[in-house]
């Protein structure tokens, strides 16, 4: 008898404990974060037939490990994508893209150089350029609000994310600190789930790898391996603004409960989740913005140097049509400053990157960086101080800039002074339209040229003028714009050439032709071009006699112009540049600024230039691409995510069929066993009553 009750009490407590374990189940089917539980009975014959009962979590560990990691891909494709969606729209739009304005602006130009003279077609392409260098410094200015956008995204992860880590490090220390029996009880289950779910949670905002330590509690590690939490640490994240881009953030970690408070940085790539989305958006958004002002500035000095090539409707020198900006470098050191200005002519070379400046064993050390921080060291072509303000000088060869340094390289060596530019990041928005009035586009060409009376039939044309110098004695340049605003030619500029010798033994020579001090006539040589070059590109096949033309005239395109001569030269041939004063009617510089629109003068990469309208393209396929490919790449995380967290759950989730099937199961149990109770104490009252 008192077997039966023993028995009939044990399966009474156990099936009692089973109800409870499904109730719980049922009550919390809808619990975010909660993981099936299950009791196990053991048997034992000593405990009359019921041993150990254990209460534990349903789920797969390695499929929840994968479901993490799917999260966290997730998170990185949405954020990217949805970071980059607007700047997309933006450099796509009709109404916002500057390839609409580039070619309303080349139209209006063809129509404008066919009446050289027309004040309204001059004004209405003035108009025009207003409206481009305006949806220049709109675009800027919206993409780089889109950037602020995406940086207060990145401050608010980081906050979540320390929240979430300080949360995950006190219930994992607490699991650590509960005993077997413990993590058995409705208290050590509750932790397991919540410390599950700070996991789950933090998996969404960074790429998480979990393990867990032979003491129970998990260690946290990102994708690149770095230690994010464990049982006796945690980091603390900082978003920090980069000390050479404050548009940038840079996100460092700190751990605590350590005595090591080293402030460790990490790479945008390091992190992954939303946080690594935000930050590999807010890369793509900056290279954008570099892209869009190195064509910004390459257009701006192809308009610049041709303008300048010819002469206004009020007989002046063309000048700058777009004022192009000059860049402070960030440094190290407040003391010392850097400015970047872009060299006039060399706009095809600009490059859509950033510099970085040091100073070692009395040397400059310049290195261009890339989009993605990678580093390439660049020789400097010429290092030297002004002549008129003795400042440093550092030209670039290929890349279009000089930098000028406020101090020698020496004292900055010393200071270990480092700089950092970034000379196109927001070039578009800080370019200005200089021109004021529609008299000032310089359609004429600033030279023409004259066919001196001579036998044969020969006449010269002039290619157009190409550059200008920047004083008469730049031997650079074979013209330059004077004290009065007025195009001149330098000192020993070629400017006049004669056919000498009988065909085809003759050569074309190259002569300054001047006056002294009485006003006599001077005629200076200066080179001599071949006859095979058939009266072709005269300048370009000269050889030129050192002094009085530059040792290197022949590689520098001087004198930034050309003639070509066509027709039959005989011995004495003569040909006469001159500055063409009032040549209102001359659309030949006009004509060469409209020709801009299909030149390649935008640097891609190598020797490989492209025209204005091919560059923006580049960049919104680019942006277009990153987009396109981000939102397919959401689409397969997403259907892989879907994947582990259904086979997740086909574990850890409650089946509340499955439960009202064990409900019923475990109640029928639990009377059963009370029937034994009941029947032990019958036995019992019967054995009670035979004996009085």
């Amino acid at each position: 008898m008192l077997d039966l009750l023993q028995t009939g009490k044990y399966g009474v407590l156990t099936q009692q404990k089973m109800l409870g374990t499904t109730s719980n189940n049922i009550t919390n089917v809808n619990t975010s974060g909660y993981v099936r539980q299950e009791t196990v009975v053991y048997t034992s014959a000593i405990e009359w037939g019921i041993g150990a009962t254990v209460t534990r979590r349903l789920y797969d560990q390695y499929v929840q490990r994968e479901m993490f990691r799917d999260q966290g891909n997730v998170g990185f494709y949405d954020s990217y994508a949805t970071g980059l969606s607007t700047v997309d729209n933006l450099l796509s739009n009709k109404d916002t893209a500057v390839s609409t304005s580039l070619d309303n602006l080349f139209s209006t130009m063809q129509t404008a150089v066919q009446n050289t003279t027309s004040i309204a077609s001059r004004r209405d392409l003035l108009t025009k350029f207003e409206t481009l260098v305006d949806r220049y410094h709109s675009l800027n200015y919206n993409i780089n609000n889109e950037l602020k956008d995406i940086n207060s995204k990145i401050d608010d992860a980081v906050t979540t994310i320390n929240d979430l880590v300080e949360a995950f490090y006190e219930t994992n220390r607490q699991v650590r600190n509960l005993s077997n029996e413990g993590l058995q009880s409705d208290i050590g289950l509750q932790l397991l789930d919540k410390r599950d779910q700070l996991v789950n949670e933090l998996s969404n905002y960074v790429d998480i790898n979990v393990t867990t330590e032979s003491d129970g509690s998990y260690s946290l590690y990102l994708g690149n391996g770095q230690l994010l939490v464990n049982g006796d640490t945690y980091a603390t994240l900082k978003s920090n603004k980069s000390p050479q881009d404050g548009t940038r953030r840079e996100i460092s970690i700190t751990f605590n409960n350590t005595q090591d408070k080293t402030e460790i940085t990490l790479d945008h790539d390091s992190w992954g989740g939303k946080l690594g989305g935000y930050l590999a958006a807010s890369d793509e958004m900056r290279q954008a913005m570099r892209d869009l002002g190195q064509s910004a500035m390459a257009f701006a000095d192809a308009m610049n140097e041709q303008n300048k090539g010819g002469v206004t409707l009020e007989n002046l020198a063309g000048k700058n049509i777009i004022t192009m900006p000059d860049v402070k470098a960030a440094t190290n050191n407040d003391a010392y400053g850097m400015t970047v200005s872009f060299n006039p002519g060399e706009g095809a070379d600009i490059h859509s990157c950033d510099y970085e400046v040091s100073f070692s064993n009395g040397q400059v050390n310049v290195f261009m960086v890339d989009s993605d921080g990678n580093k390439t060291q660049v020789d400097p072509a010429l290092v030297h101080a002004d002549d008129a303000s003795g400042q440093l000088l550092v030209e670039l060869e290929g890349h279009g800039i000089t930098m000028t340094f406020n101090s020698d390289i020496t004292t900055m060596e010393q200071a270990e002074v480092k700089f950092y530019a970034q000379p196109t990041l927001n070039a578009a928005f800080d370019m200005k339209l200089n021109l004021t009035k529609p008299e000032e586009f310089a359609f004429a060409s600033a030279l023409r040229v004259n066919t001196n009376g001579h036998a044969g039939n020969a006449v010269a044309e002039l290619e157009g003028v190409f550059h200008t110098g920047t004083s008469s004695t730049d031997t650079s340049s074979g013209i330059y714009i004077n004290a009065d605003g007025e195009p001149d030619f330098t000192q020993n500029a070629p400017n006049f050439i004669q056919y000498e010798g009988k065909v085809p033994n003759g050569h074309y020579v190259i002569y300054s032709k001047g006056k002294d001090d009485q006003g006599n006539d001077i005629m200076v040589r200066l080179g001599t071009a071949p006859n095979n070059c058939n009266g072709q590109a005269i300048f370009e096949n000269t050889s030129w006699i050192s002094p009085p033309a530059p040792a290197d005239a022949d590689t520098s395109g001087y004198p930034g112009y050309e003639v070509n001569f066509t027709g039959t030269v005989v011995n004495g041939s003569s040909f006469e540049i001159e500055i063409n004063t009032d040549g209102y009617n001359d659309n030949s510089n006009g004509n060469l600024i409209a020709q801009l629109q299909q030149e390649d003068l935008v640097y891609s990469t190598g020797s490989v230039r492209t025209t204005f309208t091919e560059a923006y393209a580049d960049l919104t396929s680019a942006v277009g691409s990153a987009v396109m490919s981000a939102t397919t790449d959401l689409a397969a995380a997403t259907a892989k995510c879907e994947q582990s967290q259904s086979l997740f759950s086909s574990t850890a989730g409650v089946n509340l069929d499955e439960e009202a099937a064990n409900l019923i199961r475990y109640q029928q149990s639990y009377s059963a066993c009370a029937r034994i109770i009941n029947a032990s104490q019958t036995i019992f009252d019967a054995l009670l009553t035979a004996m009085m």
